[in-house]
């Protein structure tokens, strides 16, 4: 399959650093050797963060590192609300627009930001890379390992529209780490189609057989990997990827 460009969703992208490295992704083109070859695919990366303070501080630093103004979006929403916005990887269309952010699209170090009406219509891949809950997570699980659904809680803040004006207007949901991936494999893999990918940043304790669980949950067919992510030798995190598409992505 030919690629035009590949879109990117950052659902917890914090400061930036995992939304500008993938940016940066379209600045480390090999040249082609030939005119028969073809361009590299295009990276869009939608970068999602709850909190305003640190969109703007990932804006700043896309800015630092010399990101293309049209290679990163930013959007000011929950990581659930953005996620349950799409089905097989194209916008849904039955989120409520009364949910939508009143705020009105903006401009900040030059990229823009807004809510989730800049939300594209069409993604091909999730990043996940949750809060892993507290400084304690080396140690959780003891001996079995890490378990993503009963050591990471999301917790989203979302509109309710019938009471919009009224004190109770906001609900507070709780998401575990398995149906964040469940969620997120409902919002990006068409396996009739083998398209779509996720990958899931996690600690380096994890347990590999509670993922494999999570999976099957979810829906999700086939294999995934689990990469082991090394510094100066030492496992500091792995990468779980999930997806029939991944191979076409990554």
């Amino acid at each position: 399959q030919v690629w035009g460009s590949i879109v990117v969703l950052d659902v917890f992208c914090g400061c930036g650093g995992n939304s500008i490295a993938f940016a940066r992704l379209n600045n480390n083109g090999e040249k082609k050797e030939n005119d028969n070859e073809q361009d590299a695919p295009r990276v869009k990366v939608i970068a999602v963060d709850n909190n305003l303070s640190r969109l703007k501080m990932a804006a700043n630093n896309a800015r630092i590192y010399g990101i293309d103004k049209e290679d990163i979006v930013f959007i000011h929403a929950d990581a659930v609300e953005v996620l349950n916005c799409y089905n097989k990887g194209a916008r849904s269309g039955n989120e409520d627009s009364s949910t939508r952010k009143d705020s009105a699209n903006d401009t900040f170090a030059g990229f823009a930001l807004g809510g989730i009406e800049l939300l594209p219509d069409n993604v091909d891949g999730i990043f996940l890379s949750p809060p892993w809950g507290g400084m304690d997570y080396g140690n959780s699980g003891g001996k079995t390992g890490f378990d993503p659904v009963s050591s990471i809680t999301v917790e989203s803040t979302l509109e309710d529209g019938a009471v919009r004006n009224e004190e109770n207007a906001k609900t507070t949901v709780t998401t575990n780490g398995g149906e964040l991936l469940s969620i997120s494999a409902k919002a990006v893999l068409k396996t009739s189609k083998q398209e779509g990918a996720i990958a899931y940043f996690l600690p380096r304790n994890t347990n590999g057989i509670s993922m494999g669980q999570i999976a099957v949950a979810s829906g999700i067919e086939g294999c995934f990997e689990m990469e082991q992510n090394v510094v100066n030798g030492k496992v500091k995190t792995v990468t779980a990827y999930f997806g029939q598409g991944v191979e076409c992505l990554l």
